[in-house]
């Protein structure tokens, strides 16, 4: 699937038809939490705080590179991070897999092989992320776990919440799958420990109406203003060329055509900051944890060829790339009401651990 359907942002009569499977998809997903709350099925404890970083919608969100950020601010803070992953794109691992160097997206899904080598932290892939957890607890020295995606995942503990959003797409027309893109209601967000919306980089920072309509899309009229502003752009940075691993300014691009080619879970976010940074984009879009040939990226011109980070890692055992392929550099850029919410996230998880008192969902902790 190369974008998400049209109707779901609208409750269109395509929608409409689909309604009947999401009320059912509803009551499924009630039943089963309320099998957790009577203890029928049982959430596995873990000895480590984990923080879940994921999204209510299909598609992508921006978690991944939120995910890594936590981890780069948690460790300067004097933390150990881990990251667990279900590892889509890559096999399906019954058994906890400890990623190492040997890994590539074929081995481990491309998300997990791009954050083993961005972070440098341990990385365990499996479809049971508690258990994931714990071959963590026993194998490595981390005292913080993240997961990235796993909201839904119930059955792994954990001590907080954080749940992006796509500030563009909101929450679409607020529908369950398969009438909407949503994997839980809307009212789940109230059981968030935090809420962060990612801003699409338009060259500067977003405007406040433009924030106004973004939270009225997800959260109704009612819009909380403790998490209004909790917003992070992801910022296109250098280029770096594939073939020798050069690195080049984005702004030698400004003006000129490329092609850009993204598989990613929302492809025209990238389209979008390409050309927000002046560039003209061609765009290519590809399914999310697409596996490239040379034929994705062999065009009958001599203009650049510009790739995602997630994609560029499964590229690197290719043979064959061209000078003209670039991958593009992610920064993140929080603005300061939601890093004062990570931060008090991270100082009540420190004072937390100090009195033992690692409870599931952080106490005194409200990043909303």
């Amino acid at each position: 699937m190369k974008s998400l359907p049209r109707f779901w942002q609208l409750r269109s009569w395509r929608a409409c038809v689909l309604w009947p499977i999401s009320w059912l998809f509803s009551w499924l997903l009630r039943g089963r939490r309320l099998l957790y709350r009577l203890g029928v099925l049982r959430t596995v404890p873990s000895r480590l705080p984990v923080i879940v970083v994921g999204n209510l919608s299909v598609g992508g969100t921006g978690k991944t590179p939120l995910c890594a950020e936590l981890v780069s601010r948690f460790r300067q803070a004097g933390w150990k991070p881990a990251i667990v992953s279900r590892g889509y794109g890559g096999p399906r691992y019954e058994q906890p897999h400890l990623l190492t160097d040997e890994d590539t997206p074929s081995t481990a899904g491309d998300e997990p092989v791009m954050l083993y080598q961005q972070c440098a932290v341990p990385v365990c892939v499996c479809v049971d992320r508690a258990a994931a957890v714990a071959r963590i607890v026993r194998d490595t020295d981390a005292d913080v776990v993240f997961s990235d995606d796993g909201l839904q995942h119930l059955r792994m503990e954990r001590v907080a919440d954080i749940v992006v959003i796509d500030g563009v797409r909101g929450l679409g027309n607020r529908w369950l799958m398969p009438a909407g893109p949503l994997r839980e209601p809307p009212s789940r967000l109230a059981a968030a420990d935090l809420i962060a919306i990612q801003a699409p980089f338009t060259g500067k920072e977003p405007a406040d109406d433009w924030l106004h309509r973004s939270l009225q899309k997800v959260f109704g009229r009612h819009v909380d203003g403790e998490v209004q502003n909790q917003t992070f752009q992801l910022l296109p940075g250098r280029l770096r060329q594939l073939s020798s691993g050069q690195c080049v300014d984005m702004a030698s691009m400004v003006g000129r055509r490329v092609h850009a080619v993204a598989g990613i879970g929302n492809p025209q976010r990238f389209f979008d900051s390409l050309a927000a940074c002046g560039l003209q984009v061609d765009a290519h879009p590809l399914p999310d944890h697409h596996r490239f040939t040379l034929d994705d990226l062999s065009f009958d011109d001599d203009d650049p060829v510009l790739i995602t980070s997630k994609d560029a890692v499964k590229l690197q055992a290719m043979t064959g790339l061209t000078d003209k392929v670039h991958e593009v550099a992610v920064q993140i850029q929080l603005n300061d009401e939601l890093a004062r919410a990570i931060d008090a996230l991270e100082r009540t998880l420190r004072q937390s651990r100090q009195t033992d008192c690692l409870t599931p969902h952080c106490r005194g902790f409200s990043g909303r």
